[in-house]
């Protein structure tokens, strides 16, 4: 059976999806972009009803990265209507336990650790290096960046961001799209829509 991946994004993010992708083992088609141009680009974002009605590829996800995270759950459910399959790609040098479970769109990258019970959600973005330990929960469009440590059962909701390197503590919320800045450790609950930055976290003035 063929294995043609569409990748929805063609910039940086979207070509280390595209390395994880033949890592897993499918064949990237090519790419759409805004731009609808560049190397591999089959078109604009615009043209992914096109690509499926010409059976030029067999499944897709979202290569945007964390610069437009609403984009990314429009071009997810972009996917969705198209019809496309939409499969999780996990590295084979992430270490997830049995236990855990990795919904459709996501990426898990190389040395992510998902422990006991971890969830994670549709079109969840799980850099290298993450440690999400036992009873996590990582909800749709969500971003974890390279190097965050979510300990035992934290809960990151709908597009939420969590930084480089960030620490969060055992049995945190982190609210519905909000932002946790790279470095940061938090020690208490993040609201919806709340950016935090610092050791401890808190919040972060307006324009600073």
């Amino acid at each position: 059976m063929s294995r043609r991946l569409l990748i929805l994004g063609a910039g940086g993010h979207g070509r280390a999806v595209a390395d994880l992708a033949e890592a897993c083992g499918w064949t990237v088609a090519g790419f759409t972009d805004r731009a609808g141009s560049g190397a591999g680009v089959l078109g604009g974002d615009d043209d992914l009803a096109t690509l499926v009605r010409e059976g030029t590829v067999d499944a897709g996800v979202v290569g945007v990265g964390n610069t437009a995270l609403r984009r990314r759950a429009e071009l997810f459910h972009r996917l969705r209507e198209a019809g496309l399959a939409i499969p999780s790609l996990i590295h084979p040098r992430a270490t997830l336990s049995r236990a855990s479970r990795v919904g459709p769109g996501s990426v898990v990258f190389p040395a992510a650790v998902l422990g006991s019970g971890v969830e994670v959600g549709e079109n969840v973005v799980v850099y290298s290096g993450v440690v999400a330990e036992h009873g996590c929960r990582i909800a749709d469009h969500a971003y974890v960046s390279p190097g965050a440590i979510l300990s035992g059962a934290v809960s990151v909701e709908v597009g939420a961001f969590i930084g480089a390197g960030a620490v969060i503590l055992p049995g945190l919320t982190i609210g519905k799209h909000a932002v946790v800045a790279a470095g940061a450790v938090v020690v208490a609950d993040v609201p919806e829509g709340e950016t935090v930055a610092g050791v401890p976290a808190r919040p972060r003035a307006s324009g600073s």
